[in-house]
């Protein structure tokens, strides 16, 4: 590929405090075997100079740093018709200063290049990619934003070659449109978590359920989308069941099988507002049966990932809104996102998992996590459960000792948790209740809750103190 990807933000409007309107980005993909495209980013009312555009560095839910403003060039700004304004890549830092005081700001253009982005950054759940007959581009990987204007509405465009289907995970829709696109978000935060998908050689399906599951597969092998739609189908009705409501009418499963490319790490999940990105190697989903086990996995993957859309995208704590996209934030609560999260997914498909050799499915499950809590090395065992979530905030996936163990730790309190208030409840409550009364307390307060207030809002869902249970896990455990 000799040319690039690129991205066509139009009308990025003031808003907000400034009381002007919401912003419009235009992305634009112009022609087959490009991967670079130009963007160009104009505003119904002129900004008053500077302004500072600002690319991520990570993403929610990520736990890591990806320098995607390595992959963003040829920056250009227009202030008043046929005039230049400057453009001055930051000294440190995502960003670029545009503008000078006494000067407006009416355009901005940039591209991002994504082959090269997909060549050089090694996990494929991080990237986004440009493969022959497919686009999947991850929002925050392509989509810079102007500092202050993260709060205002979003109107997206997006233009495909001639002839390609196109989704965006906003408005998802099967059958695709064809050439262009649009959709809406309410913030930054909305647009920069969601992703499009464009291709002839992209699949689409939609299963009808209390949530419409989009299925959107791009495959380079054989891929039966019959298994799986089933597996995705049955893991979001037990998730949406579960948690009891439906705050989004479709969920989209972006499921890429790729041939390996040297060096990458495949078959790992990413969760969005209301979609998520499962980036799998050829080797091990399409060119392999699967075990008794490895369906267990796949079930059990779907349900975590789309459990985070209730747990934390909608109760959180503190550090993970608002977000802070230059650099990753410090979340003491990573036990709660990872492993109460890992926990909902495990009792969303316990029904109906057979009880094998090993026993029943949740204890088998429980056991795998006693055990990556029973093998940590001592310097992680001796780390309170805040200083453990603090390190993870940076080295989750690069560490996975870090990742596995603040999981672990968090899923075997939420068990726990879920053990008593059956016992003191015969059965009437579990911690099921506990978390949607969790969810429409953040519902009603929107805000980040604080541990000692979670542990309130469990006891009056359920009529059972737990606080105890949090505290003993919160501690290290040894000395």
């Amino acid at each position: 590929m000799k040319r690039c990807i690129g991205v066509l933000i139009l009308g990025l409007f003031a808003c907000g405090a400034r009381g002007q309107g919401p912003v419009t980005y235009r992305v634009q993909y112009a022609a087959p075997g490009d991967c670079c495209v130009r963007v160009q980013m104009i505003f119904s009312e002129p900004l008053k100079a500077p302004v500072a555009l600002v690319m991520p560095r990570t993403y929610p839910g990520g736990y890591v740093q990806v320098l995607y403003d390595e992959y963003v060039k040829s920056i250009t700004a227009s202030g008043a018709p046929g005039k230049a304004v400057e453009v001055k890549r930051a000294q440190d830092g995502p960003r670029w200063n545009i503008g000078k005081a006494g000067e407006t700001v009416e355009g901005i253009e940039y591209q991002v290049d994504v082959a090269r982005m997909e060549s050089q950054i090694l996990s494929a759940d991080q990237t986004s990619k440009v493969r022959r007959g497919y686009i999947g581009l991850l929002g925050y990987s392509l989509l810079a934003f102007v500092d202050g204007l993260e709060g205002c509405a979003i109107k997206l465009v997006v233009n495909a070659p001639e002839g390609w289907p196109v989704l965006s995970t906003l408005a998802p829709k099967v059958p695709a449109a064809i050439t262009s696109t649009t959709a809406e978000a309410p913030d930054y935060y909305t647009l920069a978590d969601s992703q499009i998908l464009m291709g002839p050689e992209l699949q689409l399906r939609r299963l009808e359920g209390k949530i419409a599951l989009i299925l959107a597969v791009y495959s380079e092998a054989p891929v039966d989308l019959d298994v799986e739609g089933g597996f995705a189908r049955k893991a979001l009705d037990g998730v949406q069941a579960y948690f009891g409501d439906t705050p989004f009418p479709e969920y989209t499963v972006q499921l890429e099988f790729l041939k390996p490319l040297a060096g990458h790490d495949y078959n790992f999940s990413q969760e969005h507002v209301n979609s998520g990105t499962f980036s799998f190697s050829t080797d091990w989903r399409v060119n392999a049966p699967l075990t008794e086990r490895q369906k267990e996995l796949v079930l059990t993957n779907y349900a975590h990932h789309m459990a985070h859309s209730w747990i934390p995208k909608r109760a959180y704590g503190e550090g993970y809104r608002p977000f802070t996209w230059e650099l990753a934030p410090v979340i003491d609560t990573i036990w709660f996102n990872e492993g109460f999260g890992r926990y909902a997914g495990i009792m969303a498909v316990v029904d109906g998992m057979p009880e094998v050799e090993g026993g029943a499915f949740r204890e088998r499950e429980l056991v795998r996590l006693r055990k990556i809590v029973e093998a940590a090395p001592p310097f992680i065992t001796r780390m309170s459960l805040e200083t453990l979530s603090r390190e993870a905030s940076f080295l989750y996936a690069v560490d996975f000792r870090l990742g596995k163990n603040i999981f672990s730790r968090g899923a075997l309190m939420a068990a726990e948790m879920d053990d008593r208030i059956r016992e003191k409840t015969h059965g009437e409550k579990s911690l099921r209740d506990a978390l949607r009364a969790l969810l429409a307390w953040s519902e009603k307060n929107r805000r980040a809750f604080q541990p000692d207030e979670m542990m309130g809002v469990f006891a009056e869902g359920t009529g059972v103190g737990v606080r105890d249970i949090y505290e003993r896990w919160r501690e290290p455990l040894a000395k």
